[in-house]
């Protein structure tokens, strides 16, 4: 069917041109042969056709600019093959015979692209011998072995015959279309023409001089997609059976990858492989794709060949697993909804791998062998890539076989054989880089598995992290630990908790002035840290409290929830009625005093001591644990006396103790004496008049205790003690050098009087209330008599460290104070006891 072309030796194949001189010769006669297509003028527009393909043959065009030019001729030969086909369908012109005029051009590119320009429409008519001419077009292509314009020439062939090949099933419709074209022709054109293209983009490094080599580079990176094109057609075949593409199509395409021996072609080639054709075929190929591996050049990537291929399964094993549950989904549904009852019965809990892969392909076991055998024999991968491989199957394992840890679990032990264990490789792990990768590895665990509890079940995951750098082990923890807060895991196992305390150290003890927002979550873990068995629960405790006091002086911010975490043990001992709990019971409240007292001396917070103390005793207390209760306000009297300096600390906490002590119902007699009378003292020895005077009348409640409740056992009253206290409270408020504060005190007394009086004291009578009335009311109009506006309205006129005299009060809002008190009592008059009062 071709012809040979006239004598080369007339004819110059090469040109020098500028582009933009080119490109307007190109546009000119591109130009005319639009006009004469018009026009219906096929031989002129072929004239000027074959004028503007004489450009093509402009040697001086770097790949880029010649690419530009490239597409505007193609551009008009797409223009001139619809015309020619559209011709050739109404019956004016037969394509076969301007497919044999067109090998009549003078110079071969001018030729050639008018042979594809032409064969490419008469392989899209019904009646074309397909086979023979893209068979013919394809020899004849070999006719440019100049690397930049025959792989040009090559894509424009790929191009134009897109459309014609069209796939008949081999061995079925041979007889009623010979010409047609099947699958077994669309490879046997498809392939060559690959293999061709890679040859010339390969040929392309050898043009001009070394210097430029990595100008070259660069170029041809530029124009890779050009060759991976013909990887994307066959693909797009309809007829692509497995079969087919392993023994036939991978196999050559794998060859001619081997054969070329370039880094680029190779990498990007083995990618694109991996990228255009369909997961199903890659599940039944990977021995041959990591095989291929192994026969790459040095320079090439397989790092990220490997990475892309095990993300790619991974990624098709989600979505199909994903699609397979909304499947399930609907008709589960749809059975619910039916009218025929069945009986109900639990799904198999499958991992999405089992699901959506063939079990006889076992591509667990597939890919650990090939991907170990490409680490271990590819000796120039960097430790990086080495950790980056391995995340990408540890990935794997666990997104898509989370029930069968054992396959996860060899990836951290061949990270210890060969990483860990070996000398030469140490140096090499501190790189930041190998770290962020082994970071990344570590955390996958801890975010794909359910829990935490998962991870410790990989019996070399701790192992390994243990022998990481501070700064890793640091990071993990800090995953785990708001993973753990995140899912609200709850960890009961003993040793899981010591292991998670093990790894929260790092958090604990690595510069926490810096990571106090880390500090403050650490407090929270301890509330998933729990067993429903008090016992084990109180182990863990320990556990606890020995991982926390590392934390120096920042326990203060860690500790206190593991106090509070004992204390509800005590109650949970006390129902359990387990064995010897009472001693148990013993051993929590004495566990409690070791805790709270580590803050008072190792951590410097003797304010938290003090109110952890008073916490413990009133709980202590409630729960009818006396003697224990004593000790932890006892000692909350020895941080008192020992570190409260500040005049007002010391009654803000003196008012405190008496709250608490108020509250207290199964302290002895004696000892509660002893307690009351130790606050009473300290009351009379603070350092302002007034504070003395506040401090023993509210002491004054400790000598008289209420019932709160029905089951309350017989209150402390001591009436005498009471009536002392507001006595010698009314002494020191009359020596008050300030009227103002005396005024106040003896205001506040007095209510204290009706209160007593109203709690039936009886120590507190009618005669008393009648004259401190009167003594206060006299007090009153000595102020008004004699003090000074301007003293009476500055604020700073209050000696006292806790009243303070807001601003603009004066005598006004003390008579207003005065009266509603002596009101109150007033208004009760109608009750016999009160009524003697105002007699």
């Amino acid at each position: 069917m071709s012809h040979p072309p006239p004598p080369a030796a007339t004819y110059v194949e090469a040109i020098a041109r500028p582009l933009e001189e080119s490109l307007a010769i190109c546009k000119k006669n591109i130009a005319l042969m639009y006009k004469h297509l018009d026009n219906y003028r096929f031989m002129e527009a072929f004239r000027y056709c074959s004028k503007s393909l004489q450009e093509m043959r402009n040697d001086i065009l770097s790949p880029k600019q010649y690419y530009e030019l490239y597409m505007l001729v193609s551009e008009s030969l797409r223009v001139l093959s619809r015309a020619l086909l559209d011709a050739h369908l109404n019956g004016s012109h037969n394509l076969l015979d301007l497919y044999e005029l067109v090998q009549y051009a003078g110079t071969v590119i001018p030729r050639l692209y008018l042979m594809i320009t032409v064969g490419g429409a008469y392989v899209e008519s019904p009646d074309a011998s397909v086979r023979d001419v893209i068979s013919d077009m394809l020899d004849m292509s070999r006719g440019v072995q100049h690397p930049l314009r025959g792989l040009f020439l090559r894509h424009f062939l790929l191009t134009q015959t897109r459309r014609g090949l069209v796939q008949l099933t081999d061995n079925k419709n041979d007889d009623e279309k010979p010409t047609k074209c099947t699958i077994t022709d669309a490879l046997d054109f498809l392939i060559p023409n690959f293999i061709e293209m890679n040859k010339l983009w390969v040929r392309m490094q050898h043009l001009g001089p070394i210097k430029e080599y990595a100008k070259r580079l660069q170029e041809r990176n530029e124009l890779k997609v050009l060759i991976g094109t013909n990887l994307v057609r066959i693909s797009q075949l309809n007829e692509l059976t497995l079969d087919l593409y392993r023994n036939k199509v991978l196999p050559a395409i794998i060859e001619q990858i081997v054969e070329c021996r370039d880094a680029l072609a190779q990498e990007y080639l083995m990618e694109v492989i991996c990228q255009v054709f369909p997961d199903s075929k890659h599940l039944h190929t990977l021995d041959i794709y990591f095989n291929t591996l192994l026969k790459l050049s040095p320079n090439v990537n397989v790092t990220q060949i490997t990475v892309s291929m095990i993300d790619r399964i991974t990624s098709y094993v989600q979505r199909e697993a994903d699609n397979l549950s909304d499947t399930e989904s609907i008709i589960s549904t749809l059975k619910e909804t039916s009218l025929e009852e069945s009986p109900k019965t639990e799904p198999a809990l499958t991992s999405p791998g089992a699901l959506v892969i063939p079990a006889e392909l076992n591509i667990p076991e597939l890919f650990w062998t090939h991907v170990i055998a490409v680490l271990s024999q590819r000796s120039e991968l960097s430790l990086e890539n080495v950790v980056q491989t391995l995340t990408s199957l540890l990935t794997f394992f666990l997104v898509c076989y989370p029930g069968e840890l054992n396959y996860a679990d060899r990836v951290f032990q061949y990270i210890t054989e060969q990483l860990i264990n070996q000398p030469s490789v140490q140096q090499y792990l501190k790189d930041k880089h190998v770290q962020s990768r082994l970071c990344k590895l570590f955390t996958l665990p801890i975010t794909t598995l359910s829990s935490f509890s998962a991870c410790l079940s990989l019996p070399n995951y701790m192992p390994v992290l243990k022998c990481q750098s501070d700064d890793l082990r640091h990071s993990i923890a800090k995953m785990v630990l708001e993973n753990i807060l995140e899912k609200e895991q709850i960890i009961s196992d003993l040793e899981e908790v010591k292991e998670v305390l093990n790894l929260m150290s790092m958090v604990i003890e690595y510069d926490a002035d810096k990571n106090f927002y880390d500090l403050e979550n650490v407090p929270r873990l301890v509330h998933y840290l729990k067993n429903d068995d008090p016992q084990l629960q109180y182990q863990i405790l320990c556990c606890v409290k020995q991982t926390f006091v590392k934390a120096g002086e920042n326990a203060r911010i860690i500790l206190p929830v593991v106090i509070n975490k004992c204390i509800v043990l005590v109650r949970e001992f006390r129902l359990f009625k387990c064995m010897d709990w009472k001693e148990k019971v013993s051993d929590l409240w004495k566990f409690v005093n070791q805790c709270i007292s580590f803050l008072y001396t190792s951590a410097d917070s003797s304010d938290l001591a003090f109110s952890l103390y008073l916490f413990a005793a009133e709980t202590a207390d409630k729960e009818n644990y006396p003697e224990f209760a004593y000790e932890f306000i006892s000692s909350a009297f020895s941080i008192y006396e020992e570190s409260v300096i500040d005049s007002r600390l010391q009654f803000q906490q003196l008012t405190t103790i008496i709250s608490v002590l108020q509250q207290t119902r199964n302290f002895s007699t004696d000892d509660y004496d002893t307690l009351i009378t130790k606050v009473t003292l300290y009351a009379s020895k603070l350092l302002k008049k007034p504070d003395q005077c506040r401090g023993i009348y509210l002491a004054s409640h400790l000598w008289w205790q209420t019932h709160e409740s029905e089951e309350d056992k017989q209150p402390f009253c001591d009436a005498k003690r009471v009536l002392e206290c507001l006595q010698k409270s009314l002494k020191i408020a009359d020596a008050c050098m300030d009227q103002v504060t005396s005024t106040k005190l003896f205001i506040n007394i007095l209510a204290y009087y009706f209160y007593f009086y109203e709690q039936q004291c009886e120590s507190i009578i009618p005669k008393h209330i009648n004259g401190l009335i009167d003594l206060t009311e006299q007090n009153f109009r000595n102020l008004v008599s004699a003090a000074s506006n301007d003293i009476l309205l500055d604020s700073t006129a209050c000696a006292s460290a806790i009243w303070e005299t807001p601003q603009n009060q004066g005598i006004d809002a003390l008579r207003g104070y005065l009266e509603r008190t002596i009101a109150y009592a007033e208004s009760r008059t109608d009750e016999e006891r009160w009524s003697a009062v105002f007699q």
